[in-house]
């Protein structure tokens, strides 16, 4: 090999610049492709419109461009409140249950997830996020169950900055 690239330096030296060139348009095209996506979901409204799988997978890219590692969507039937878990920025375990909907969010919700989050699902940290209007008994809940609760101001600033902090 090294002997090949001694007689015909030109094309070793073409091969390695078309493909740095390769890597470099590729690597452009993904954060092109990523930008346009945070733009699109800068505005919180565009919740509004998505089934509970889309907003899952919502959540779990505001978590990764926030700096959490790990994620990954795990929602659907049987998935016991987790819909997305990750890894903190410290390294903790973080169970999310993603709650897409107009009305209120009321404490039995937030109850059924406090009794799974932590004793099925390992959470150091548990994250139930919401375009709903949580009510004040289950603002309590979750207090109470150590369930950190973003509601849709919150997540409207979370959309908005991509910065979130357990």
């Amino acid at each position: 090999m090294v002997q090949a690239i001694r007689h015909h330096p030109i094309i070793a030296a073409s091969i390695a610049l078309t493909a740095l060139a390769g890597a470099g348009v590729w690597g452009w095209l993904r954060w092109a492709a990523a930008r346009r996506m945070a733009e699109h979901e800068r505005d919180v409204a565009v919740t509004d419109h998505m089934s509970g799988a889309e907003f899952e997978q919502f959540v779990a890219r505001l978590l990764r461009v926030s700096g959490y590692r790990g994620v990954s969507v795990s929602g659907g039937a049987g998935d016991m409140g987790a819909d997305v878990i990750a890894r903190t920025p410290d390294g903790r375990r973080l169970v999310v249950q993603c709650k897409r909907f107009a009305g209120n969010l009321g404490s039995p919700h937030v109850q059924r997830f406090a009794g799974t989050a932590r004793d099925i699902h390992r959470a150091d940290v548990a994250l139930l996020v919401t375009t709903g209007r949580p009510t004040a008994q289950a603002r309590e809940v979750a207090r109470r169950c150590r369930i950190t609760l973003v509601d849709r101001p919150e997540l409207a600033r979370w959309v908005s900055t991509q910065v979130f902090e357990c």
